[in-house]
């Protein structure tokens, strides 16, 4: 492998943010890999975003703005961060990159100059480094070994160290500090510590660009880093289609046996090598190309007029040759600002909501928020720290391993053998299950598939079923029949492969902190779309889904459901009542479903051929974790109801169909989040009658293995008098009491004024408006009818949602909402402050 150049830079930017414009064109006209930033005085809410990188940062440990270090890398790099070191004395961003010989790990540091650093802490760092390592910044530590003017206590103890540990230094040996007091020299404090690379291969020259009292350093590192592979896919915009449709014509053949287990087995297997090779053949290798911006030449000639007057003020110190370089500086940061302003007003222009341009303004406001959240070291149960993306998606494996189990049993063995006893009982025999016809499938792929819905491993898209030919959908609906007769899903289709993404507000480096998205095989969803509708029609003759019952249910929404309700409440509240209320959250509900219970219900109330087809649809599932390049093997599932499919929501309404109900009691259901009411005119009797209710529902819970989460969920007492209900205890554990409640989306106070409700949307508005404002604004060429486009489907929606209930509301608590949506019109519109707006 012949080696190749490594660009880094090295950077005291002295705030960031302020600097982000010139740092582009300096990125991209340098041509840079790597970015070793300090001092970026970044906090929680900085942002940040630059084409083709990936920014890692860490804040100073106070969380303020200043301190801090960053770094800056090409997406195409194969790298992964690891640990941050965040201390007073030293913040230092870290990251391993793959090269040909190993790992290098890059670190971008900074040593705020108030503090002692004894050679003892910078050898704590340095051990945190590893054997080959480049940490570049502001060490504020000066000697004369690496070029600087004079010596300092803290350039003496970081060479103590550096000889203690056989560390080498890389410098320019040019100052890289020039402070504005003309009566104070400059001094090299910016340079590189490194271990494990020899100096041979490695180049430090100095840079006059960038406007910071510090100037950055370019180093050429000789190395061969590993590039990320690019995802692969079956097609692209260049895919023939008339081709694709060609080959499976030629390659496929209707005469193939279905009458056994591995007859569908092998079956599948051809129809998806089919499809698959065909989007080969049929789809021309695509090249990708980096895309660099490239400044306009009166950019160049200001940025070249600019490096040529800080050389001269280097060099004479001079007071009038300072005031030219900041005349010249602050002449480039006009002209970049007015060009970025330029460029952006054009962007906004050109957004539309048509299918000319894409939908280029739905896309906008998708990449409006922030930059996509990299994922740092994660911690394991142990301690240990998952580094390597290989590591991180091995623990991810193995944690969602342990979710998908069943929760224990708390059953008698007598009530375990019970079940076992009915699933291998003689069955009923029943009616075959009406075949499927080729026109249902044909409407199911073209219909009901989304063509941008992510694949499942075997890559196969909604849009490539969307053009296969008749004979590959007569073959699908051969083996959906065959499936039908026989009994058996095919094994290929019980696989999913995870995606993991982070919950919002939760700890980034705990593994439990990430919601896991299911990818299934598109074939499998038609498939299970089919089964639905003939499913559905059982379901719904029989009444097996309790009418309380509105999750996953055509013509019921959520609404609704909270409309029964404030019903039930506002009677209750008319009628000067008291209104007992639970709000149960259920741990896990989806991931821990009971498999041998579920099937003991789908066996009680289905016919057998539903039956057989539902139980090998859901045993014998496997995942695999896939983060980012990185794939796990196969691990087993042993409980849950498949996620990402189509069939797994109907299946868990199946399984908790039988929820206890009692006449005194009103029950209201929306897939999991459950609520249970009790109205009387005395405390003591409509706690009396919830708790007779709720043990009822604790012994049904341990029967078929659910849990409550005791302490998220929620006991208020609707009511207009002072009193409240008597505690409510779930397995032996008081549920917290509250005088408001969030259910399905919507915020119920104790008296029912929507208040609370009303003072959340508006809090939510005001951080949606906020991250609208670069397109809604006055500054924004945006149409005017783009931007009240955005505000009807993006802005409205969020305080009309359940305004049939929350409506009711006094005028002074619906003005609210209305003082807010005249604000953002008249912004909208640049209207002056006095009009009003509806």
């Amino acid at each position: 492998m012949i080696p190749q150049m490594l660009k880094i830079a090295v950077w005291n930017a002295n705030g960031l943010v302020n600097h982000s414009q010139e740092l582009k064109t300096f990125i991209h006209n340098q041509n840079l890999d790597i970015i070793l930033i300090s001092e970026t005085h970044f906090t929680r809410k900085s942002y940040l975003k630059i084409p083709n990188y990936t920014i890692y940062n860490t804040e100073h440990p106070d969380g303020t703005a200043h301190g801090g270090a960053a770094i800056i890398i090409r997406n195409t790099i194969k790298h992964h961060e690891i640990e941050k070191f965040k201390h007073e004395h030293i913040q230092a961003t870290n990251i391993i990159v793959d090269d040909w010989i190993g790992q290098i790990t890059f670190s971008a540091i900074y040593c705020p100059p108030k503090h002692t650093i004894k050679k003892e802490k910078f050898l704590e760092f340095f051990d945190t480094l590893g054997t080959r390592f480049i940490a570049g910044g502001d060490y504020n530590a000066k000697h004369e070994e690496w070029g600087s003017r004079l010596n300092n206590p803290r350039g003496r103890e970081l060479l103590k160290a550096m000889k203690y540990s056989s560390l080498q230094h890389l410098s320019t040996g040019h100052p890289t500090y020039w402070p504005s007091d003309s009566k104070k020299k400059p001094d090299l404090i910016d340079f590189c510590v490194t271990k494990g690379i020899s100096n041979k291969y490695m180049l430090a020259e100095p840079s006059l660009d960038l406007s910071s009292d510090h100037t950055p350093i370019i180093i050429s590192l000789r190395t061969q880093v590993i590039n990320l592979q690019i995802p692969p896919t079956l097609t692209n915009k260049n895919t023939d289609w008339q081709k694709f449709s060609e080959i499976l014509e030629k390659k496929i053949s209707l005469a193939i046996p279905l009458k056994t287990e591995e007859n569908i087995d092998e079956a599948v297997e051809f129809l998806t090598n089919s499809i698959q090779e065909a989007c080969w053949k049929a789809t021309p290798t695509e090249t990708f190309v980096t895309k660099y911006d490239t400044s306009p030449d009166f950019i160049k000639q200001a940025i070249k007029e600019k490096r040529k007057l800080r050389k001269i003020w280097q060099n004479t110190r001079y007071s009038a040759d300072k005031i030219r370089l900041n005349r010249a500086t602050q002449e480039l940061k006009k002209l970049l600002d007015n060009l970025r302003n330029e460029s952006f007003q054009n962007y906004l222009k050109s957004l539309t909501p048509s299918e000319a341009t894409n939908y280029s303004l739905w896309k906008a406001t998708k990449r409006m928020k922030q930059p996509k959240q990299a994922i740092p070291p994660i911690r394991s149960k142990n301690g240990k720290w998952a580094r390597s993306n290989k590591d991180k998606a091995v623990l991810f494996a193995n944690h969602l391993k342990e979710v998908f189990q069943p929760h224990t049993s708390e059953n008698l063995p007598a009530e375990e053998e019970k079940t076992e006893e009915f699933l291998n009982s003689p069955y009923q025999m029943s009616l075959p299950i009406k075949p499927f016809q080729i026109n249902e499938v044909k409407t199911i792929i073209i219909c009901n598939l989304k063509n941008k819905k992510a694949p499942g491993f075997d890559l196969i898209t909604g849009t490539i079923l969307k053009k296969l030919p008749d004979c590959a959908l007569k073959l699908i609906t051969y083996i959906s029949n065959a499936i039908l007769r026989v009994g058996y899903f095919p094994t290929i289709w019980k696989i999913a492969q995870i995606i993991l993404i982070p919950k919002p507000g939760k700890p980034v480096d705990e593994v439990g902190s990430y919601r896991p998205i299911s990818l299934l095989p598109a074939l499998s969803k038609v498939f299970e779309k089919l089964f639905l509708s003939r499913l559905r029609t059982i379901i719904n003759d029989e009444k097996l889904i309790p009418d309380h019952q509105f999750g996953f249910r055509q013509q019921h929404s959520t609404v609704e459901q909270v409309h029964r309700i404030v019903n039930k409440i506002n009677q209750g509240l008319e009628e000067k009542k008291f209104c007992n209320a639970v709000f149960l959250d259920v741990t896990q509900a989806f991931d821990k479903v009971w498999h041998e219970g579920l099937l003991y219900k789908i066996k009680q109330k289905l016919p057998y051929n539903y039956y057989i087809v539902l139980k090998s649809y859901l045993l014998d599932r496997y995942f695999q974790v896939k983060f980012q390049e990185e794939q796990t093997s196969l691990f087993p599932i042993s409980a849950g109801v498949p996620q990402g499919s189509i069939l797994g929501p109907t299946l868990y309404l199946l399984y908790t169909a039988d929820l206890p109900t009692s006449n005194d009691i009103v029950s209201a259901a929306f897939a999991d989040d459950t609520a249970y009411l009790a109205i009387d005119n005395t405390v003591e009797i409509a706690s009396e009658r919830l708790q007779e209710h709720l043990t009822l529902v604790e012994r049904w819970l341990k029967k078929w293995r659910i849990k409550v989460n005791e302490s998220k969920s929620s006991h208020v007492t609707f009511t207009m008098r002072k009193d409240t209900c008597l505690p409510i205890t779930l397995n032996n554990k008081i549920l917290p009491m509250a005088n408001e409640v969030k259910y399905l989306g919507m915020h119920l106070d104790r008296r029912l004024t929507w208040k609370v409700h009303i003072w959340n949307k508006r809090k939510q508005l005001g951080l949606k408006f906020r991250k609208l404002y670069w397109m809604l604004g006055p500054k924004s060429q945006l149409s005017l009818e783009s931007k009240l486009l955005l505000y009807k489907c993006i802005m409205k929606p969020i305080w009309t949602y359940g305004i049939q209930l929350w409506g009711t509301a006094s005028n002074s608590n619906i003005e609210i909402l209305q003082r807010f949506q005249s604000k953002t019109l008249r912004t909208i519109v640049q209207a002056p402050w006095y009009f009003l707006m509806k």
